[in-house]
């Protein structure tokens, strides 16, 4: 088994990501100009996204899952986020709005502590 240097990771992660902004762009139905013009970037900055040989910015990766209507975390994983995931984060933000800073690192802890739990069902997530 050969061991992935991080150097291979980071172009491998670059190389899946392209190919996914690629699935994304042909199953919407834009071409790379169409794409390169809504982005204001060059075709040929678009094709290196595509290809891998270039990085794509955080704000450029955002626009980009608009334009395609995908999440982020689609493009760079190759996995969506449940819509129970989704509620449940909805949930989460809306109780803690108003929080104070003190009381959110108390919540976080007691996040960890549930977390690490004997009781605590890992099948429940």
């Amino acid at each position: 088994m050969t061991i992935e240097t991080p150097a291979q990771n980071e172009e491998r992660q670059r190389i899946d990501l392209g190919a996914r902004l690629r699935e994304a762009r042909d199953y919407v139905g834009l071409s790379q100009d169409e794409v390169a013009s809504a982005l204001n970037l060059s075709r040929p900055a678009v094709t290196n996204m595509e290809s891998g040989a270039r990085k794509v910015e955080a704000l450029e990766l955002e626009r980009l899952a608009r334009l395609y209507g995908r999440s982020v975390e689609f493009l760079l994983t190759g996995k969506e986020a449940s819509e129970n995931e989704d509620a449940q984060i909805a949930f989460l933000a809306r109780a803690t709005r108003g929080l104070s800073t003190r009381d959110l690192e108390e919540l976080g802890r007691f996040a960890e502590f549930l977390r690490n739990s004997p009781k605590s069902s890992k099948k429940d997530k």
